[in-house]
Parts: C-alpha cells; structure tokens; sequence
C-alpha cells in the first residue's frame, strides 16, 4: 500500500501518480499568497527516517528519527523507510516566488507540518517520492523529478571546473583574517595548482571583534592596504603556475555594501524562519543587526563592476560566502537577482567560471546554483567548517563532518559536485581526511601555512607523478543499512561507497567515541554490484592483501579515529584463471588511476592508466604466467605488483 497524504486545507492540492516504479505525491499551494504551517497527515507511519535540517543558519545536519512528526523545524530533506521496506523521499521545494520546509507534529497517526512562504498560486511546494531501490537511487530520482517541477538542470548535465580537478591551497584555517601577501608567496613554493586567497583581503577587520567584523560593509574592490596589490600578487603566483581565487561573500562583505560607493544600498534587518529560531537561537543572535544590501535595480552593475576588477587583476574565480544572508534580507525575487548577477558575472570574466559557493545550503541558495549557474559554477560545500583558524581541532569535530558530509551528500550530489572543505596536513587528523577525501570524489585543498605542509598527507590523493586529484565518478555516500544510524553514537565503523572509472572505493571510519576496538563488515550488496568483484585492503606501503568478496562480505577492525580503505575491481576471465586489477599503487583510490575498466583485445586485455609513475596491482585466482606489454611476468595467487613503463598496457 502506498503512503497517502491529506491535508484539511483546501489551498493544499495533493496529486498522486505513478511515474516509472515510483508513486509520486505533488502537493500544490492554490491559495493567493501566504506564510505559515499546513498540516499533512499520512496514512500510514514510517519505520526509519534522516531529515536533514538547519541546525545553523547556513547548513544542514542529519537527525535520525522513528517518525515524520519527529522532524526539526527547517527540514530540507528527509528519507525515510516505510513498513513495506520502500523508500520514502520528501523534498520541500523553492522557486521563484515560493519557499517551504519541513517540520513536525503532533496530530493523527505521524502527521508533519510544511512551513509555507509562498509570493504567487499555483505553485508546487513539497515532492514526496515512494519507491523501491536504494537511498542513492531514490535520492536522484526525487532531484530528477525536482528539477522537472521546479526547473534546473542535474549534476550530470555539469561539468566541473579543470582547475579543480588539481590540488589546491585556501588561507582559511591557515591564517584567518590576518592573512598576509608574505604567506602566499611562501605557500607557492609547493606549487598548488590554485590558491583561494580567504576572507581578510578586503577589510581591516580583527578576530576578537567578531560581531562588528560580521556586520561590516564592503569599501571597496581593492585589497586592504596593508595586504597590497592584488594584481602584483596574482602577477607573481601566475609565475609558478599557480591561479590565484579569492573570496567575498554573496552580499559584497559580510555587512553588503557600504553606502557611498556608487551603488544604491538601503539598511536591512534579518528576519530568521521559526525553525532557525528555535534550533539555533545562539546563531541567529550572532547576525541581528543592520546590513547594508543593494538595491535590486544595481546588483547587476556592482557584480560586473566587481568581477571585471578581480579579472583585470588576474584573479580566475572566486570563493562566494554567505549565501544564506540574502535569504533573510531580500525577497525571493531580490534573493534571485543577487545570485542571478554574481553568477553571469562569474561567466562573463573568468574562463571556465571556477566557483565555490559556500553557507548556503538553504533551499533557496541550492534551488538558485541549480537554476541560474553557467556549467561549471556548480560546486558547492555540504556541511559546516570542521576547524577554525587557531582553535584546535578535535576528534568529535572530524567524526561529525565526515558524517555530516556524508549524508548532505546523498541529497545534495544529484544537483551539484559537493565540496567537503579544506584540509590540514599538518595535524594528526591530516590521514583520516585525507582518506574521507579519497573516497568523496571532492576537490582537494589544504590550508596549512607553508612552513608547516606536509605533501606527503596529499600524495595518496594524487595520480602518482602529477597535481592531478584521483577521480571517483560520483560522491561518497553511506551504505543503505547504515542510513538511519548515527555513527556517533553507535560502536560499528561507518561506510562511505563511491564508484569510480573501473570499480569502487568503500572506507570505514571509527566515528565513535570508545577505547573499545571496533569491527565491520561490508558486503557485495553494499555496493549494488551485480558480477564478481575482487577487494584489495589498501596499503600505501605494500601492495595489499586482496581476495574475492564473497557473500560472506570483507571484515575490517579500527578504534575510534581509525580508518580503512577498500578497492574494488571486477573478476574477468583470463587464460584460464581469474583477474581483476585495481590500478595504480601508492593511492588511497587505486580504480580511479584506470581510464576505463580492462578491455578485452587480442586474447589479452588493453589497460589505460593515468599516469606510469607507480607500479600495477592486480589480483589473481592462481599462479600464471603472462606478459605485460610482451615482457614476460609471473602472476601469484593473490596481489601482485607489476612495474609500469607506459599508460597504455596490454596483458596477455
């Protein structure tokens, strides 16, 4: 039986519908315009549910729940598991005139709550999709539909950046807003492909002035005069090849604009959803104030003004913070019209348009990124900041983002490429990111200062010889069983899955907080995989210990803060025996060091690496003899490490 919903209102239009093997619910505001809450009730209850909510102003976490009438206020997302072991997907939905979100309540069986600002009737406000697949499935098919209804374009219709398919650097938690021409300079040695030069270029503002530093106003386009010439230290970073990012917030500064510059601004105050209020009342209170925003009719000019500055200075993109401001400043249309401009701006003046959005994982801020970007502004951060400049970071800060990023991942990776924040390599945390990195399929940036780097954190992320990131296909996501987990609180090591060119990468992560040591299984159904896989334990020291993943699944131990990597690659048929090869040695992803699975040639197979620089793992059933590239080689029973002297390699 599938879920139904009703609702006593009479402006709520509730549509059900079978679309594919799915059973589709659109609900549908026909009233004139309103803001408030609309209760819907289902007809049946859930077993299972993660709603991912605002639980700061700018971002998402996941709350795991038994009940929709359990949701926080400012639920974006939220996938549930119902009695017939169906999913259930609810996506509130933005567009241009309306905005809405979940939360629970406490009428009827496990009825919940849709928090509508709605501009316009007729407009479509929540898409509940019920269908029988796994999380990842169920979660592009609601974007597709989301998409469909609202307009927008999918991630796979994108591409990203080639900048940020190379390393790169940020001055955030290096150096904060005291960042300084000198650490640039000094970092450049290490040859980042890209450098996002953070916030503290423009104003002079201090850390211990927080509050006031939050509500100020941009000056002007030029760096604050004690940094220098930006064009000059652009100049000299193009010298060693690297590009030079720098960042600024949706609204200008922190505070917008300031008034006397020559754009029209008027003072606003923010006005904060009842959800925000109630789940963050410490972060609401820190950004009451006044700001000082455009006027709609002079967004379009500053941001060219703006960025063709920035492009005549030799800077190639920008980082754009702050995005959730202008939900609570402007209206939906003024909201539109600021992104509208940064984002034609960015395509008009910088090549291939590298941008990162960032804090603005509200409806509004994604809706906008998915509708209005050029195809390569489309890579946005999914969870909050794990580190702060000169506060140490500790072990529960690394085991929630990995969690949190994880699971924002799964809802937000259909729509954009999912950034999950720089990383430091001087720490004791530099691995375990690293490997979390590996296995997201994210942009890699780290933020030390140069004195402190270590390249050999950044190395197993890298196709071996190269500035080059080893590709996954998608974005890490957890495995379907342990969705509705939180691994914070539960003593099993959490599983992160991504495909890549020619198999997966599966990492365990020991998030939770216990001296006791930790086991987990994963199994061929984790991963959706239909034929014979081979697994390989990766080691950046050894070739590793690999064998076939049976249904008695590969076991891994770890305490808390440990981790361990898995390859997997497909068994194919070979002379006799069986084989699979993993890639490249020396990486935490050794299937995305592959172009493309082994083809089948000549009786042997053809393999295209990205780089010869390292040596070839494979695996193989028995004791063989062969030829790579028609040099004799002796094959073992097990892992095998094979020399390399060229990409294109046939094995016969």
């Amino acid at each position: 039986m599938a879920l139904v919903l009703a609702s006593h209102d009479e402006s709520l239009h509730i549509q059900q519908a079978e679309v594919g093997d799915c059973t589709e619910t659109t609900v549908t505001w026909k009233g004139s315009g309103a803001t408030g809450s609309f209760q819907l009730f289902p007809n049946q209850g859930i077993l299972q549910l993660v709603a991912l909510h605002r639980h700061k102003p700018p971002w998402t976490q996941p709350k795991v729940l038994t009940q929709l009438s359990q949701m926080p206020g400012e639920t974006l997302f939220a996938i549930a598991r119902l009695s017939s072991g169906r999913l259930l997907v609810l996506c509130p939905l933005a567009t241009s005139n309306s905005v809405a979100s979940l939360r629970g309540s406490d009428l009827g069986l496990d009825n919940f709550q849709l928090e509508l600002h709605a501009e316009a009737t007729n407009v479509p406000v929540l898409l509940v999709l019920e269908c029988d697949t796994d999380a990842a499935k169920a979660a592009f098919l609601a974007a597709r539909r989301c998409c469909e209804v609202s307009g927008g374009r999918l991630r796979e219709e994108k591409k990203l950046p080639e900048l940020f398919t190379r390393w790169g650097w940020c001055s955030w938690d290096a150096c904060g807003v005291l960042v300084s021409r000198r650490q640039l300079e000094a970092m450049s040695k290490h040859r980042p492909a890209w450098m996002v030069l953070d916030d503290g270029w423009q104003e002079e503002v201090k850390p211990e002035q927080w509050r006031r530093w939050l509500h100020t106003p941009q000056s002007g386009f030029q760096a604050r005069p004690s940094f220098g010439d930006l064009k000059d230290l652009a100049q000299h970073l193009a010298e060693a090849s690297i590009q030079l990012l720098v960042w600024h917030t949706l609204l200008g500064y922190w505070g917008g604009v300031a008034p006397g510059r020559g754009y029209k601004v008027h003072r606003a105050l923010p006005t904060w959803p009842r959800g925000l209020q109630e789940n963050c009342p410490q972060e609401v209170d820190v950004w009451e104030g006044d700001f000082s925003v455009l006027d709609p009719e002079d967004m379009e000019r500053f941001y060219t003004d703006f960025y063709e500055f920035l492009a005549s200075a030799g800077v190639a993109g920008v980082k754009c913070d702050g995005h959730f401001l202008a939900d609570v400043l402007l209206s939906l249309q003024g909201r539109e019209a600021i992104q509208a401009a940064h984002l034609a701006a960015a395509s008009a003046h910088f090549a291939e348009a590298p941008v990162i959005s960032c804090m603005g994982m509200t409806l509004r801020s994604i809706g906008e990124v998915v509708v209005l970007s050029v195809a390569q502004a489309v890579l946005s951060r999914v969870s909050d900041d794990h580190a702060y400049p000169g506060v140490p970071e500790d072990a529960p800060a690394v085991a929630r983002h990995i969690y949190h990023c994880s699971v924002n991942s799964l809802w937000l990776a259909p729509y954009l490429f999912c950034d999950w924040d720089m990383l430091k390599t001087s720490e004791w945390h530099g691995p375990i990111h690293a490997a979390a990195r590996a296995v997201a399929g994210a942009p890699v940036y780290a933020s030390d200062a140069a004195e402190c780097f270590d390249m050999e954190v950044l190395r197993p992320l890298l196709v071996p010889g190269t500035d080059k990131v080893v590709p996954c296909e998608g974005s890490g996501r957890p495995i379907d069983r342990q969705l509705f987990e939180d691994p914070l609180s539960t003593p099993s090591p959490w599983w992160i899955v991504n495909s890549t060119a020619s198999g997966f990468i599966a990492a365990g992560f020991g998030l939770h907080q216990s001296e006791a040591r930790m086991t987990a299984t994963i199994f061929p159904h984790d991963l959706r995989v239909e034929k014979a896989h081979a697994c390989l334990q990766v080691d950046l020291h050894s070739p590793g210990h690999s064998a076939e993943l049976t249904d008695g699944g590969w076991d891994v131990q770890m305490h808390y803060m440990g981790f361990a990597v898995l390859a997997l690659a497909p068994i194919v048929a070979f002379k006799g025996t069986r084989l699979a090869v993993f890639g490249l040695a020396g990486v935490w992803n050794p299937t995305g060091t592959l172009c493309h699975p082994p083809v089948e040639a000549g009786g042997g197979l053809r393999l295209t690496l990205r780089s010869c620089a390292s040596r070839l793992v494979l695996w193989c059933s028995g004791r063989l003899a062969a030829k790579l590239n028609g040099e004799a080689v002796q094959l073992e029973a097990g892992t095998n490490s094979l020399a390399l002297t060229s990409c294109e390699v046939t094995l016969s």
